[in-house]
């Protein structure tokens, strides 16, 4: 009885051994290949653009102060003269020709009236020595026909024409002084009238330093702003200077307002200052409004305007061959490492003039984690570049 019940448990335990042996070899196969699975890295998650060419703007901001475009300074002519008055004001707008400063001119009308005196007695000797000189030269023809009738002896004759000629000499001598002192009655009339300082050009005063009792001396009196006009002067930097041309559109902003001053850029300056490394450029101002010199200024002027491919700081990379700029543009689900030659620069933008082109798929932020060859899942963040001034 025992024998038939050990062979049935014999067999029972056969199977069981078997299940378990069997439900074994499947759970090291799932292990195998959950470790396969887990062995395989994960793709990296990149941001990325599409490249496409736009029109595109670039502007260069800088700052400066408003300055005369000319200013004129006007001196009195004569020094340690005396002031009688002042006929302007600072601010004043005043035409070419206008009285600006007046000097006492007593003593320059004294000086006036002795030419003048001076030139008509000089008249009266000259009308006295022509008088004289006719005399002579009559008496000189009256003699003629008494010589030839010899009522006269000829030194009479001689002594009558030797005369005449001293006389004529006269008028000669007479007429110089005439001519003298008319030159220095005309010099005294145009002392006086430079007694009487005018505006050379019209203009606005900028600056008034005569006064009424002064004496003057050789600094201006007054500095006209010729026209009013006023521009915005400023420093550029020398890498900048070059993207500056004159009539290149620009707008100025001012301190306290929100209005745009039109303006174009009307010089550039030839020459870099060897210790600041800074050169100057002048904007002319298309405005009505009231302008100071003096205040400060902010000026955009647009550089350039056309068609190309710009792209964000953050997609570029430096390294390689001479440290030239790259960026990493995915192909195939991989990234490949693409060298690009750069062209201007604008609030954090570049423009790519060669190496990309439309539709190429670029990484927004090269990372330093980034290697050629990456296998990178793409997140769209911007779709396609757009111009740096829409």
């Amino acid at each position: 009885m025992t024998r038939p019940f050990s062979h049935q448990t014999t067999i029972a335990a056969a199977l069981a051994v078997s299940l378990l042996v069997s439900a074994g070899a499947a759970q090291g196969a799932d292990g195998a290949a959950a470790a396969i699975v887990q062995s395989q890295p994960a793709k990296r998650v990149v941001s990325t653009f599409v490249v496409a060419s736009v029109l595109n703007e670039w502007t260069l901001s800088f700052s400066g102060i408003l300055a005369a475009r000319e200013e004129v300074a006007v001196g009195a002519p004569l020094q340690d003269q005396r002031i009688s008055s002042v006929g302007v004001e600072v601010g004043d707008r005043v035409e070419a020709g206008q009285v600006l400063v007046r000097l006492e001119t007593a003593m320059r009308d004294n000086q006036l009236r002795e030419s003048e005196g001076r030139v008509a007695r000089a008249n009266a000797a000259l009308a006295q020595q022509q008088a004289k000189a006719a005399q002579a030269q009559a008496a000189l023809q009256r003699a003629g026909p008494l010589r030839q009738s010899g009522i006269i002896s000829s030194q009479a004759l001689a002594d009558r024409a030797s005369t005449a000629a001293i006389e004529r000499q006269g008028v000669a001598l007479a007429q110089a002084e005439v001519n003298q002192a008319e030159a220095q009655l005309a010099e005294s009339r145009r002392l006086l009238e430079r007694a009487v300082i005018v505006a050379p050009v019209a203009g606005i005063v900028s600056e008034r330093h005569a006064n009424a009792g002064a004496l003057t001396g050789s600094e201006p009196l007054i500095r006209l702003i010729r026209g009013g006009e006023v521009e915005l002067a400023a420093d550029i930097p020398e890498r900048e200077l070059s993207q500056l041309a004159a009539g290149q559109p620009a707008e100025v902003r001012l301190p306290g307002s929100d209005d745009v001053i039109r303006g174009k850029v009307r010089m550039i300056t030839p020459k870099i200052d060897r210790d600041t490394r800074l050169g100057g450029a002048r904007v002319t101002l298309e405005t009505d409004a009231a302008l100071f010199p003096g205040a400060f200024g902010r000026a955009e002027v647009v550089v350039a305007k056309r068609e190309a491919i710009v792209i964000a700081d953050s997609a570029l990379l430096y390294g390689g061959g001479a440290n030239k700029a790259a960026v990493f543009v995915v192909e195939q689900g991989r990234v490949v490492r693409r060298a690009v030659e750069t062209g201007l620069r604008d609030n954090g933008r570049l423009e790519i003039r060669a190496g990309l082109k439309a539709g190429d798929i670029v990484v927004a932020k090269a990372g330093a984690t980034l290697r050629e060859g990456d296998e990178v899942a793409t997140a769209d963040v911007g779709a396609i570049t757009g111009s740096t001034r829409p």
